[in-house]
C-alpha cells in the first residue's frame, strides 16, 4: 500500500477512500474523495467495472497499479485490459462536482424542482406532506401506471411512469430533509443491488433460466441476511398489498415449499367447496365463507398460471364498457335506467357483447 501511494503521489490531506474490490457491490465509493479499489483480480473485473461505471462517466480515467507498474485508460476501457491472473490496485481521481450533476444524474432537475417546492417559501401543500401522508398516492400512481401498461399507449405509459417517478423523488426529499437518504443514495442502493444480485451478468456465474435466476437471486438474499432466511417464508408478502394479489403471493410462497396441490382437480374441488359453505352459511358466517371462495378461486387461477388481479381488472374494464353502452342506448331512446325492466336492460348489455365481438372479428 505505501508503494502504490508514492507511486500516485496522493496528498492524503485531501481524503481517501480505500474499499476491497470482492466488496464493491455492498459498498459502491462515494465519488467525492480520491479511491482505490484494492485487489482486483480477473474473476472481479466485470463486477468492478459495472460498479464504477454505474457511478462514474464512461470517460473518467482510471490507473491501474501492478507491483510498481501503472497505466491510465478510461473506464468503459477497463474490461479490454489484460488482467491474467494476478491482482491489480485501481486509482479513481475524485468526480467533479460538474460531471457528478450533468452526466450521471439526468433526474436532478426534478429533484430540484421537488426542493424548490418543500422550501420555506414554496409549496404549502408540498411542504406539509409527510411520507404517510403521501403514501395513497403511491399506490394510486403505481395502478394508474398498471392502467397505462394495459392500454398499451407509449405516450400513456411515459406519462404515468413519470409521475411514479415524482412520488420517489417526493419521499427522498422529505427524508432528505430529516438527514435520512436522498434521491441519489435510493439510485445508488438499486445499482448496487441489481449489479450484486445479478453475478451471471457481472460475474462469472451462470444462470440460463429463468428459474435459475430466481434460485440465485434467493440465494444472495439469504447470504446478505447473514446466512438466515426469514423467520417465514410468508415474511415478505407486503402487508400493503391489494387482497386479491396478496392471496396470491401468500399461495406463491407456500406452494416453493411444497404446500400445494399436484393437480388443478384439487383447487376445482376446492372452489365448489367453498361456494357450498357461502350459501350454506349464517348471515353472521358468511363474509368468512365468502373470503374461503375468493382464496380457493385465487388457488385456481394460480394453477391455471393466471395473475387473478389481471384477471379481474380486465373483467372490471369490459363490464365498465357494456354499463357505459347501456348508458348511451338509454340516453338516446330518451329513457332513464332505472325505470326500465330488467329484460330490457339485459337486451342492451347483448348489444353490447355483440358489438365487441363484431369489433374484435373484424
Amino acid at each position: 500500500m505505501e508503494a502504490l501511494l508514492h507511486d500516485l503521489k496522493l496528498d492524503l490531506s485531501q481524503g481517501l477512500e480505500v474499499l476491497d474490490a470482492a466488496h464493491l457491490g455492498a459498498r459502491p465509493p462515494s465519488r467525492d474523495l480520491p479511491l482505490i479499489v484494492r485487489r482486483t483480480s480477473s474473476d472481479l473485473v466485470d463486477v468492478v467495472a459495472q460498479v464504477l461505471i454505474a457511478r462514474y462517466p464512461a470517460e473518467h480515467p482510471v490507473t491501474l497499479w501492478r507491483d510498481g507498474d501503472m497505466q491510465t485508460v478510461l473506464l468503459h476501457e477497463l474490461e479490454k485490459q489484460d488482467w491474467a491472473d494476478y491482482e491489480t490496485s485501481l486509482y479513481l481521481p475524485p468526480l467533479k462536482a460538474s460531471e457528478a450533476g450533468e452526466t450521471r444524474w439526468p433526474a436532478d432537475p426534478l429533484v430540484q424542482v421537488m426542493a424548490r417546492l418543500r422550501a420555506p417559501d414554496g409549496c404549502p401543500w408540498d411542504r406539509e406532506q409527510t411520507h404517510e401522508s403521501l403514501r395513497k398516492y403511491m399506490l394510486e400512481e403505481a395502478y394508474e401506471a398498471v392502467e397505462a401498461i394495459d392500454t398499451g399507449d407509449p405516450r400513456l405509459i411515459c406519462e404515468e411512469l413519470g409521475d411514479v417517478l415524482l412520488q420517489i423523488v417526493f419521499h427522498a426529499q422529505v427524508a432528505s430533509e430529516a438527514g435520512q437518504f436522498d434521491f441519489h443514495d435510493v439510485v445508488e442502493g438499486i445499482t448496487a443491488k441489481m449489479v450484486r444480485r445479478h453475478p451471471h451478468v457481472f460475474g462469472d456465474a451462470v444462470a440460463e433460466t429463468p428459474e435459475a435466476v430466481t434460485r440465485t437471486w434467493e440465494a444472495i438474499k439469504r447470504a446478505e441476511k447473514g446466512g438466515k432466511a426469514t423467520e417465514s417464508v410468508l415474511g415478505k408478502v407486503s402487508s400493503a398489498l391489494p387482497a386479491l394479489t396478496k392471496a396470491y403471493e401468500v399461495q406463491k410462497r407456500a406452494a416453493k415449499v411444497g404446500f400445494d396441490w399436484k393437480e388443478i382437480d384439487g383447487p376445482v374441488a376446492k372452489v365448489r367447496e367453498e361456494l357450498d359453505e357461502v350459501l350454506s352459511a349464517s348471515a353472521d358466517e358468511q363474509e368468512g365463507e365468502l373470503g374461503d371462495l375468493l382464496f380457493a378461486v385465487v388457488n385456481l387461477a394460480r394453477m391455471l398460471k393466471i395473475d387473478p388481479e389481471v384477471a379481474l381488472a380486465g373483467t372490471v374494464s369490459k363490464f365498465s364498457r357494456r354499463f357505459r353502452h347501456i348508458e348511451r342506448r338509454t340516453a338516446e331512446m330518451g329513457l332513464k335506467m332505472e325505470e326500465m325492466a330488467l329484460a330490457e336492460l339485459d337486451k342492451l348489455w347483448d348489444e353490447a357483447k355483440t358489438a365487441e365481438f363484431r369489433q374484435k372479428s373484424g
